[in-house]
């Protein structure tokens, strides 16, 4: 007696249809069906194969241990074959799944206004012209007192004419003091 069988007779026992089965353990029907007729090649994979085996087990108060480790020597012993996907039957290069060239140029524009978007931003915006650097240590001269204006000390007429806006003439002196160059 195989796995698939004393599952069956095993859930007969109980009084289970396959639907009761099916909503206790969570197991697809379809699946159940294989499992009951041996046909594991119709299940997705060898470890979800061992996980529906045990919840169907379980479900019919077996012992999911001793079925499980049944199973892998059904499987190892019987040839069964591993789940494989259907390929897909199309070409990788077909027209039908290729964007038109209108659409892929227009995202190469549309890729390189951002580009160039992100490269001004950057530049301008992120980047600030930084301030000259300042040595640490600048010695600091005092500013020189500006040179006094001169101050025209004769009595003359020319002297008052000579006077800028914004300097006033200073008051008239009694004496003139002159040293010859000796």
């Amino acid at each position: 007696m195989n796995v698939g069988e004393e599952l069956k007779s095993a859930r007969a026992r109980m009084g289970m249809s396959l639907s009761d089965l099916a909503a206790k353990t969570r197991v697809p029907m379809r699946h159940l069906e294989s499992i009951e007729r041996s046909e594991f090649s119709a299940l997705p994979g060898h470890t979800y194969t061992v996980g529906f085996v045990r919840s169907y087990a379980r479900a019919v108060a077996l012992d999911d241990i001793a079925i499980v480790n049944a199973l892998r020597a059904e499987l190892s012993s019987g040839g069964h074959e591993r789940y494989e996907a259907p390929l897909q039957n199309y070409e990788p290069a077909d027209p039908a799944r290729v964007p038109s060239k209108t659409l892929a140029w227009t995202a190469a524009a549309v890729a390189a206004l951002v580009l160039v978007a992100y490269v001004i931003f950057k530049s301008y915006a992120l980047d600030p012209t930084p301030a000259p650097p300042t040595p640490a240590s600048v010695p600091t001269t005092a500013p020189k007192a500006a040179a006094p204006k001169p101050v025209a000390t004769l009595k003359d007429d020319t002297a008052a004419a000579n006077v800028g806006l914004d300097e006033q003439a200073p008051p008239p002196s009694t004496a003139v003091a002159a040293t010859p160059n000796q």
